[in-house]
């Protein structure tokens, strides 16, 4: 999963679908979700690119993206935001039903 950061983050989640997983190192749900993530990254790697956002890090893009509780997931449509984000997951399904959404 990429880094993105406030720099390049227009350019990248400008083209087709993209998820963005803001989180942090030190966050049990981010940790607990990693693995879900890279399960779908592993699935949908030919149809979405997915991305990351380091919360500790990256303070002008999680003001920017209005980012207030970890782990967020938003979804990303050539540049658009075009679902709801997904705040603290709970489940691969969960995640799985929005991917669905924006595909």
């Amino acid at each position: 999963m990429q880094e993105l950061n406030h720099s390049n983050f227009s350019s990248m989640t400008s083209e087709d679908v993209a998820i963005v997983n803001v989180g942090a190192s030190w966050c049990p749900d981010c940790k607990r979700i990693e693995p879900i993530m890279a399960a779908l990254e592993n699935e949908y790697k030919d149809r979405i690119r997915f991305f990351k956002v380091n919360f500790d890090t990256e303070e002008q893009l999680k003001d920017s993206l209005q980012i207030r509780r970890i782990p967020t997931l938003i979804f990303y449509k050539n540049g658009k935001e075009v679902a709801e984000r997904l705040v603290e997951p709970k489940s691969q399904a969960e995640i799985e039903k929005i991917v669905q959404q924006v595909l």
